[in-house]
């Protein structure tokens, strides 16, 4: 037996470092605390102490901090997975197609009146689900090791704005995708996590009547996965692209309507 054979490595067999070949992007660890609730300045001093307070002390504590009282005293955060901002925006100078404007009448008319207000945001690749949601609620940039991270999504534990909101005692409702369930175990007071690609969307838009009447949330999160099924299968020129934006439109219209009709109310001030 060649010993020079027995002693060579497998050429199979060669290290390998997942985290060299897909860099992360490092995070900073920790959570913010009061320290972060106002301007900073030489003699700021915050009671290390007062992040134990209970909720409530803590979101009165974060008022008397900022001075900043809110504008909004509930949020609903509607995503709607695949959509292109072109759809709604344009490109560039021009304007969405005819058939796009027509395909959303209620959104655009928002728009038109300025009751709406729109921006692009550009998202860094990779742009799949569980990295942008990430980016979303923590400012946090994906790296391409996310992708493989995306099909075994697990609890995000760095500094967030919904383990912030949870926080001061806001409830939190997510009806949707199941990623924000594993990325937040725990946080949400209900949830429904939509896993299934034939009636995905309904399985949203059912709890939506109850939601929008009921007072114990704070964060409703809807998170629509239709329209990113429909452009895997047939692509942006789909027959089945048009109506199920013109099902979005439905939903929007239906949110904002309940709201303006809760517009009065000082106590329920809804940010859609």
């Amino acid at each position: 037996m060649d010993s020079r054979r027995a002693h060579s490595p497998d050429p199979w067999s060669f290290p390998f470092s997942a985290s060299a070949s897909f860099p992360s992007s490092p995070t900073s660890h920790g959570i913010s605390g009061l320290e972060s609730y106002r301007v900073p300045s030489c003699d700021a001093e915050v009671n290390a102490e007062a992040v134990d307070l209970p909720p409530d002390q803590l979101k009165s504590l974060y008022r008397d901090l900022s001075k900043m009282p809110p504008t909004f005293d509930r949020l609903v955060l509607m995503v709607v997975d695949g959509l292109p901002a072109e759809f709604i925006l344009g490109r560039g100078d021009s304007r969405p197609s005819k058939a796009m404007m027509e395909a959303m009448p209620y959104t655009q008319s928002l728009l038109l009146k300025r009751e709406a207000i729109a921006y692009h945001a550009k998202a860094s690749p990779p742009t799949v689900t569980m990295p942008r949601l990430k980016a979303m609620v923590s400012g946090a940039i994906g790296g391409f090791l996310d992708v493989a991270f995306n099909f075994n999504t697990q609890a995000f534990l760095d500094d967030n704005l919904l383990d912030q909101l949870y926080r001061i005692g806001w409830k939190l409702v997510m009806l949707g995708d199941n990623t924000w369930i594993k990325l937040f175990p725990g946080l949400f007071s209900r949830q429904d996590g939509v896993k299934d690609t034939v009636e995905v969307d309904y399985n949203v838009t059912r709890h939506l009547e109850a939601e929008l009447a009921a007072n114990d949330w704070s964060l409703l999160i809807l998170h629509y996965l239709g329209l990113d099924h429909v452009g895997h299968i047939g692509g942006r020129q789909s027959k089945l692209m048009a109506p199920k934006l013109n099902e979005m439109d439905e939903v929007i219209k239906t949110i904002h309507t309940r709201l303006a009709q809760e517009q009065d109310n000082v106590d329920k001030r809804t940010l859609l």
